[in-house]
């Protein structure tokens, strides 16, 4: 039977078409005398009887045997039995006359002090009802529909309890689930639970991993390494004997880094467990120009210490590969980290983020100086060479009168870590920012929430990862059984097409790159 708390039960007679006669003869009341195999027994049968009468039931206590020690007589009562705390407290504030007790927050009872109840004993190897009153001070619900939904009616079978859990691990809502369940059963009026019982079944699945959850992750990685030889996981411990940082990556990412790990970029902008530990993926491209993740890792602290854990474990999760090109935030942290573990790389800000901030701090100035948004976005964007984009700037600041702007002075002084004229030359592999770790965290946010645990999100990651790994399998299908639609009648379009996937030939549009002069048909 599901424990359902705190349940209004409510007694108000429906009008919904299917209440109950109520004269009608009630053959399965209980009697003094009647005789059960067993408690449960008992109790369901007081239960079905308060089903069919439309109030609710409890186990109200257990009285053993003073010689025996064991349970010898059993009280089940109405559910609103007993005087709530409400009660309670003014009565005792009653009883103490001029002591007056703190004022409490108004809270909602179901109890009335009914006194319907049954007894059982334990005679002769059995139990006897010795006690039935069946006097109630409230008003009955009449509606089998209502009824139901008390709290001794409602209940769940294993098979819903494994269904709501399953769905829950998919990532469906509540509500959804339960009226999916609504569904299935053919209408609501057969369901025994609520919405509510969803979600205690939810929350009790979330408190189950309370203590255990990075244990739990932890056991669930060892579990993949011996299904994955190549399967890498590492944790960083504190001097409390706390994780601190932890990072995983399957093998097939790592076989992977060794043909597409030259261009990555990496984003700790996301936040989604309920410890608020950043989730930093390492994000690439493959030869379908789709993202790839070449690892995952959960920093505790976003310190200069914690990158360099990070990035000096994930070039040994690598095979010793460093990337050639990194892309990330404007974060000094990650800076100084990528110096220390990536001294020969080159590092490139995203300048997504850097516009975005300048919108925060330019906003008031893009709408009252004329132009002045185009031209800063044609200074940055179309300046082929360095000496274009320096002339251009000043001749930017110039015409605007901005040459002391705090923030496009330094938006200058770091030009050289996001303006695209000082990368020309510099393969990106088609991510000049961080937009593909941004696509990243919007699937992270789509699987995952602040409330959940951290054994969760790394289940939920896995998901993601699984998909990335179905799309580029079905990539690889199609590409080698589809024919590309060529833009040209060039023979070199024609070879590419036999080298690169269909993805990369929709981009090598030919006939833009090639002098018509220079070059005949057929060769």
């Amino acid at each position: 039977m599901l424990s359902i708390s705190n349940v209004d039960e409510g007694t108000k007679s429906p009008g919904d078409g299917d209440d109950i006669d109520p004269h009608e003869d009630l053959i399965f009341a209980p009697f003094v005398g009647k005789i059960f195999a067993t408690s449960d027994d008992a109790f369901d049968f007081y239960n079905a009887y308060a089903l069919l009468k439309g109030f609710s039931i409890r186990r109200r206590n257990n009285y053993k045997s003073s010689k025996l020690g064991d349970v010898s007589s059993i009280l089940f009562s109405c559910s609103k039995d007993g005087i709530s705390k409400k009660e309670k407290d003014a009565k005792k504030t009653r009883e103490d006359g001029a002591h007056e007790r703190t004022p409490q927050k108004d809270r909602t009872s179901t109890q009335t002090g009914c006194k319907a109840r049954l007894r059982i004993a334990f005679l002769n190897e059995a139990w006897k009802v010795t006690v039935f009153y069946d006097v109630h001070n409230h008003a009955l619900v009449i509606s089998p529909s209502k009824v139901r939904s008390l709290h001794s009616h409602r209940s769940m079978s294993p098979e819903v309890v494994d269904t709501i859990k399953g769905m829950y691990a998919q990532n469906i809502e509540t509500a959804k689930i339960h009226e999916y369940l609504k569904v299935r059963n053919g209408a609501k009026k057969s369901l025994k639970f609520k919405r509510k019982d969803v979600s205690n079944v939810i929350a009790s699945e979330n408190r189950r991993l309370v203590g255990i959850d990075v244990e739990t992750s932890l056991v669930y990685f060892q579990k993949k390494k011996e299904e994955d030889a190549e399967f890498f996981y590492d944790v960083e411990i504190d001097e409390s004997g706390r994780l601190k940082n932890m990072f995983w990556v399957d093998g097939r990412a790592r076989r992977a880094f060794q043909e597409f790990g030259d261009v990555v970029t990496f984003d700790t902008t996301f936040q989604t467990n309920k410890f608020s530990m950043p989730v930093a993926p390492f994000i690439g491209v493959n030869h379908h120009r789709m993202s790839i993740i070449f690892g995952i890792a959960m920093l505790r602290s976003e310190e200069t210490t914690s990158f360099i854990w990070l990035f000096e474990t994930w070039v040994k999760a690598m095979y010793g590969k460093k990337p050639q090109v990194i892309i990330t935030d404007q974060d000094a942290a990650t800076r100084i980290a990528i110096k220390v573990v990536f001294p020969n790389a080159v590092h490139r800000c995203c300048q997504w983020h850097i516009m975005r901030k300048a919108r925060e701090h330019l906003g008031i100035l893009y709408n009252s100086k004329k132009g002045f948004e185009d031209d800063l976005k044609r200074v940055i964007n179309r300046s082929m060479t360095v000496s274009d984009f320096e002339e251009g700037w000043r001749h930017m600041l110039k015409k605007h009168k901005l040459e002391n702007n705090r923030h496009l002075k330094n938006m200058y002084e770091k030009r050289s870590e996001w303006v695209p004229a000082y990368f020309r030359g510099t393969f990106f592999a088609d991510m000049s920012t961080t937009q593909r770790s941004e696509s990243a965290n919007s699937s992270l946010k789509i699987w995952t929430n602040n409330h959940k645990s951290m054994y969760q999100l790394v289940l939920n990651v896995e998901k993601i990862v699984d998909n990335i790994w179905e799309k580029e399998s079905d990539e690889d299908i199609a590409s080698m059984n589809v024919v590309p639609n060529l833009s040209s009648f060039y023979r070199i379009e024609k070879d590419a097409s036999q080298v690169y996937t269909r993805k990369v030939i929709v981009v090598l549009n030919v006939s833009k790159f090639v002098d018509y002069k220079t070059i005949s048909f057929g060769i």
